[in-house]
């Protein structure tokens, strides 16, 4: 199989939506609101309290806080639910009615950590400086936690005024590299936010200074970067801001902030600390925490502290992008445009956010309002590469490979030399060519692509299964692929090229055995589920072939897939279809 889902090929992020798609995108919310509301009105108290655990569980926070809500209505003594119904209020960004519901009721414990959290952000959010000390005076959980609750106390130290208490709580913190960093981190910014960047320097230095933290705490570390080339800039050092920046993109070329900050810096601009209040620097330890989760797969718990993040500095275009982000992982896309609608045209964050906003418009079946917004992104910044990429891939997501071949072209030549970040844009020329059968022209872009990114192991498996399929170079070809596997050895996708190009060799024994390791990857994939039916059956297991063909019927092959599967179930694999059989 040589490629799938071309939108995770895409690598990029989405956009503001113009009145006409707004209103459509507004209609069809106001249809879903209005089916909730009146199943939520209906329901019974045990109904609306199983919906709401089933919709808890799938991260449908909304529908959970609603189905809660109505199970209050019907039981207002229940503690349990009262519970859950602040949980999903924190997750949906209702902070305030979360208080509310706190201090409003007893049952709700108020010593359990993340109840005192909410409440204290509330406090720190209102300048209640003494009683964010108060309510987080004993720091208490997971190592996370204390380390969270002993920052919010220091910020609101900080907040009234008492920066040195403030400073010395914070670098009272310890723990492992990973805390110790973020301690560093925040004491910087409590430093440059006094305007002592001479003192901010080295504490985002420590912070930085473990590149592997990079790996671990992403968005935290090339916050600490950004922060340092600011501090540095504003002190005069341009070529030592000029320096961190760059050691930045080398780790992540395409972040937009370091990008937009070469700019201003070259345009002589003197920009301010990443933080100026107390409400900001809590922000910023919910937005470093919620990102780590997030990028970690803990998306219930990234939600609800990206949404403290959110509620103490509701204008920042960071943590607006986070929440994008994490909504677009659950596939709440239309969720997540509505944060991408926050984010300031003038803003770094903008072009990446609309490229992903766009991406999402596709999802959501808008693909027309997808190819005009991605247009304008073009004409508007025709050296911006990863404009083109991402239209190209709506394109090959539709099958019109024809005028993604077209997209493609037009990138490439605004590529004078060709670097190792542009394997891709040849790789998806190639498949663009490739699928509208332009071999000639497709193979070259496969090589370049090779040539520039080595053993990369989506083209080589591209190329080798291309090569066997056609009949050529079937050695290298082979050689190819089974690299490939060595490389991503994961990859259903790949583990089923080497099984087919074995079954189109016919070494049907072999298949078999690569086939069933691929269908162990991806047991519901209806491409593997049939190469794998028609492996067993050119080696007499036909009661499994059949077995297989049935499974892969079930799980949603395409239109042509499905005809051919209903024609093997019937027949059984004559020598023709095993001939001409791909599947790809």
């Amino acid at each position: 199989m040589k490629f799938r889902n071309i939108r995770n090929m895409a690598i990029v992020s989405g956009l503001a939506l113009t009145l006409a798609g707004h209103g459509t995108a507004l209609a069809n919310k106001d249809a879903e609101e209005k089916a909730l509301g009146d199943t939520v009105a209906s329901s019974s108290l045990s109904g609306s309290f199983l919906a709401g655990q089933v919709a808890a569980k799938g991260n449908d926070d909304e529908a959970a806080v609603a189905f809660y809500e109505r199970s209050v209505e019907l039981d207002p003594e229940n503690e349990e639910i009262k519970r859950l119904l602040f949980l999903a209020l924190a997750a949906n960004g209702r902070i305030e009615d979360a208080v509310k519901l706190a201090r409003e009721n007893n049952q709700i414990p108020k010593q359990a950590t993340f109840t005192r959290l909410v409440v204290a952000v509330d406090l720190l959010k209102n300048k209640s400086w003494n009683n964010v000390s108060e309510t987080l005076n004993s720091p208490a959980g997971t190592e996370l936690d204390k380390l969270v609750e002993k920052l919010v106390v220091a910020w609101s130290q900080f907040g009234s005024g008492e920066t040195a208490k403030a400073l010395e709580m914070t670098a009272e913190i310890d723990g492992p590299e990973w805390v110790v960093a973020i301690r560093n981190y925040h004491s910087g910014l409590m430093s440059a936010a006094i305007g002592n960047d001479e003192a901010a320097i080295p504490f985002f230095q420590k912070a930085t200074e473990d590149r592997a933290m990079a790996g671990v705490l992403t968005s935290a570390y090339m916050r600490a970067l950004e922060a340092l080339a600011l501090a540095q800039q504003r002190l005069g050092e341009q070529d030592e801001a000029l320096k961190t920046l760059r050691s930045g993109q080398d780790l992540l070329s395409n972040h937009p902030p370091f990008k937009h900050l070469l700019a201003e810096f070259g345009a002589g601009k003197t920009l301010p600390p990443l933080v100026t209040s107390a409400q900001q620097g809590g922000a910023e330890i919910f937005y470093n925490v919620g990102s780590a989760l997030s990028q970690q797969g803990g998306a219930p718990f990234a939600q609800s502290h990206l949404q403290l993040a959110r509620f103490l500095h509701p204008k920042s275009d960071a943590i607006a992008v986070a929440l994008a982000g994490l909504f677009e992982k659950q596939k709440k896309h239309a969720r997540a445009n509505q944060y991408y609608e926050t984010i300031d045209p003038e803003s770094a964050y903008y072009r990446r956010s609309q490229l992903e906003y766009a991406l999402n418009l596709n999802d959501l079946e808008q693909s027309d309002k997808a190819i005009e917004i991605l247009s304008a992104l073009i004409e508007s910044d025709p050296d911006e590469l990863l404009a083109y990429l991402t239209l190209g891939s709506v394109y090959a997501q539709h099958e019109e490979y024809a005028k993604a071949a077209v997209i493609y072209d037009k990138a490439v030549s605004r590529v004078d030399i060709p670097e190792q970040e542009h394997w891709n844009l040849f790789y998806r020329r190639g498949i663009a060519y490739e699928r509208t059968k332009q071999w000639e022209k497709a193979e070259p872009n496969f090589k370049k692509s090779l040539e520039l990114m080595p053993n990369q192991p989506d083209v080589l498996n591209y190329l080798g299964y291309s090569w066997i399929d056609m009949g050529i170079n079937l050695d290298e070809g082979m050689e190819m692929i089974r690299k490939a596997v060595e490389l991503k050895p994961r990859s259903g996708f790949i583990v089923d090229s080497l099984g087919w190009a074995h079954y189109k060799l016919g070494n049907y024994p072999e298949a078999v055995k690569e086939l069933e390791r691929a269908v162990n990857l991806m047991p519901e994939d209806p491409v593997v589920n049939d190469h794998l039916g028609d492996a067993y059956w050119k080696v007499g297991r036909k009661l499994e072939a059949t077995f297989q063909w049935n499974h892969a019927l079930a799980s949603k092959p395409t239109l042509e897939d499905r005809m051919k599967i209903q024609a093997k179930l019937k027949n059984g694999l004559t020598e023709e279809e095993a001939e001409t059989a791909s599947g790809q």
